[in-house]
């Protein structure tokens, strides 16, 4: 039996997902819609009065944007909670290394990032992005953070640790704050057996910045670097330039690059020294792509 709650406020997006999950999900469950997250103050505000509502033991917490594709789905969740007491926080994409510098969940490191979801491209084409570390098998393989997309837990270790509402007034990083959270007193883990397509590409302009920069020099509370392997060589510096790479496309101002690339600690790391160019000049890569191309 599930609580599935939604933050969203496009009537059409709510008919269209719950029609969706109504169909897949092959338990018992109620849908949840929260449509004034705004005026709550923010995601974790809309999702914390949603489980406070919750009459179900296990709770989903889930974009508007997503299609589930596996039948079932339900007894899937379910059956991850009941086979492990110790397992308090789920999801479909997430990392098992949380860098002390400035990012995402995404590290850009393979024996790390896992990750089973389908994304919606610009193109209309859907893309399969699956990582999964070397030996990690299963249907589960524990991370330290998870993307908020879609995240499931058990009622009582929401009531333990429920959304920051305190600090995380918007919409985003109340994912990494929650999971990272969690991941220090129970097991958090990206799930292979639920298939979800997700039709947005997400959003890293001003505002992810300035929220990125904020959360880890201001909220977080949890010592980082965190890994539950032993990092790569190098991992601070590599993720430090893969997002520099990340972001360069990304609508983001002058000021705000600058601020990160200080935050990022980017002139830190000698091997980023190219990607800090790249970001603040992005023309520089594309010629850098160019150049390559007309030499190989």
């Amino acid at each position: 039996m599930l609580s599935i709650v939604i933050c969203s406020i496009d009537p059409q997006r709510v008919r269209t997902v719950v029609a969706n999950i109504d169909a897949t999900v092959g338990v018992e469950h109620e849908v949840i819609i929260i449509d004034n997250a705004k005026e709550l103050g923010g995601m974790g505000a809309g999702y914390n009065t949603g489980a406070a509502r919750a009459k179900y033991d296990t709770i989903c917490f889930m974009h508007d944007d997503v299609e589930f594709l596996t039948a079932d789905w339900g007894k899937c969740v379910l059956s991850h909670f009941k086979s492990d007491t110790e397992l308090g926080l789920i999801g479909i994409a997430g990392s098992r290394y949380k860098s002390k510098t400035i990012s995402g969940w995404w590290t850009n490191q393979p024996k790390a990032d896992c990750c089973n979801i389908y994304q919606r491209l610009l193109t209309g084409k859907d893309r399969k992005f699956l990582l999964r570390p070397v030996g990690k098998n299963g249907v589960a393989v524990p991370v330290k953070c998870l993307d908020g997309v879609w995240l499931c837990t058990r009622k009582k270790i929401w009531e333990e640790f429920p959304f920051n509402t305190a600090d995380l007034k918007g919409f985003h990083f109340y994912d990494l704050d929650l999971s990272l959270r969690i991941s220090q007193a129970y097991t958090v883990a990206v799930v292979y057996d639920v298939d979800l397509l997700h039709f947005s590409n997400g959003n890293f302009g001003d505002e992810w910045v300035r929220n990125a920069i904020y959360f880890h020099e201001q909220v977080n509370q949890v010592p980082l670097p965190v890994s539950l392997d032993v990092p790569a060589e190098n991992a601070e510096a590599h993720v430090c330039k893969s997002w520099l790479q990340r972001l360069q496309i990304e609508k983001i101002s002058w000021e705000n690059r600058r601020l990160w690339v200080q935050a990022a600690r980017g002139m830190d790391f000698p091997g980023a020294w190219f990607a800090v160019l790249g970001f603040y000049f992005p023309y520089v890569e594309k010629a850098k792509v160019k150049l390559k191309a007309m030499i190989s």
